[in-house]
């Protein structure tokens, strides 16, 4: 029976490309297709090898979120991401200093290519340049896509969850979470309140200049990359390697189904690729984060140095539940600990070497005014302003 559910799923996605590539020849005759565009993600790696990752698909033109302040507005620009073409068997070229290779993005318009960076590339950001060689390359822009480096004064990397971790999301809750995910231009809240703080402070570490990379994770599909990558940036969160996952058809069924477990393997191929370095893992109690982690704990001994779950007060887990899963990380080698707001995470990772006490204050006093915004917000809404 598994065999002939892959079987009908792996038709299916041919089949599915297909129809893409056929309605794609028609609405051109008929004058109705869009212009393609490149979407390029953040990539990473090491001087040796590095993930180049990008998307190719028809441009749906959706607005920047200034130009969109109402909730119509908003709407609309939620529909478009979700409603896209994407161009199957499209030909890209990756121009990185004098090297060039070609890649050819899979059934679902994705761009997956791993490649051997230039000699003498630097450890931190590094802008590639995709462009598109077939089909219909005519006025498709080159872009650029951000490729991390860890370079030799890394100390550690740091794997974090974004929803009900970094974002307010309510993903326990299914109405709240459609209203996140289809109306996310309102979800603008970060319930880790001096989240923005604590992580710049993991980012350079007990140096005060590592630099290490910190990747997120989220069970949210791709198509809202763009908005969670100007969420982080609007809210001056480090920037880092977003993902994500792929939703609708796939060789391995139909997502959203399946649960969480694709954080396993982008978690995964991470620590696989930098395999020689240390990791701390976030996330909160709301998901099956713990349970995750506990699993990666396992399976990389001596990795992982803490695991950070935040309660999440909408559904927190029953104590006895973190107390099982924490002595189960602790007999492998690692360290759970669950806190309730970044501020005794960050006295933790202080007392632990893994970032400066000096920080700390920053990380309360962003605290501090994230929860007087937040209480801004709130009154706004209940006077319905």
């Amino acid at each position: 029976m598994p065999a002939l559910k892959s079987e009908f799923f792996e038709i299916a996605v041919k089949a599915d490309a297909a129809w893409d590539r056929w309605s794609r020849r028609v609405r051109r005759r008929l004058g109705m297709a869009r212009p393609m565009r490149i979407l390029p993600y953040r990539g990473y790696g090491t001087p040796e090898r590095a993930l180049v990752q990008a998307r190719v698909l028809e441009d749906m033109q959706v607005k920047p979120s200034h130009q969109r302040h109402t909730l119509v507005g908003s709407a609309i620009a939620s529909y478009k991401r979700y409603a896209t073409r994407e161009i199957p068997g499209a030909k890209v070229a990756v121009h990185w200093g004098d090297k060039r290779w070609e890649g050819t993005t899979d059934e679902e318009g994705f761009l997956v290519l791993w490649v051997e960076p230039p000699p003498g590339v630097v450890p931190g950001w590094n802008m590639v340049e995709l462009e598109l060689l077939e089909p219909e390359p005519e006025g498709v822009a080159i872009v650029s896509a951000p490729v991390l480096l860890a370079g030799p004064g890394v100390e550690l990397g740091v794997i974090s969850d974004i929803d009900d971790t970094v974002i307010a999301t309510g993903v326990t809750n299914p109405l709240k979470r459609a209203w996140a995910l289809f109306l996310t231009e309102h979800r603008t809240r970060l319930p880790f309140e001096g989240v923005d703080a604590f992580y710049a402070a993991l980012r350079d570490g007990r140096s005060g200049q590592a630099d290490n990379p910190i990747f997120y994770v989220s069970s949210s599909p791709w198509n809202l990359y763009e908005h969670l990558d100007e969420f982080l940036a609007l809210h001056r969160i480090p920037a880092g390697p977003l993902l994500l996952r792929d939703w609708g058809l796939s060789r391995q069924g139909f997502a959203p189904g399946g649960g969480h477990s694709h954080k396993l393997e982008k978690i995964r191929g991470v620590l696989e690729t930098f395999e020689h370095l240390p990791f701390i893992l976030i996330g909160d109690s709301g998901q099956e984060d713990a349970e995750h982690y506990r699993t990666i704990v396992r399976e990389y001994p001596g990795r992982i140095q803490c695991v950070y779950i935040r309660n999440v007060a909408s559904r927190a887990r029953r104590a006895e539940e973190l107390v099982r899963i924490a002595a189960d990380v602790r007999a492998a080698g690692s360290e759970l600990v669950a806190v309730d707001d970044t501020v005794t995470a960050a006295r933790h990772a202080a007392a632990q070497g893994w970032l400066r006490w000096e920080e700390v204050p920053r990380v309360e006093e962003h605290k501090r005014e994230d929860a007087e915004a937040r209480t801004v917000l709130d009154s706004l809404g209940r006077d319905g302003g």
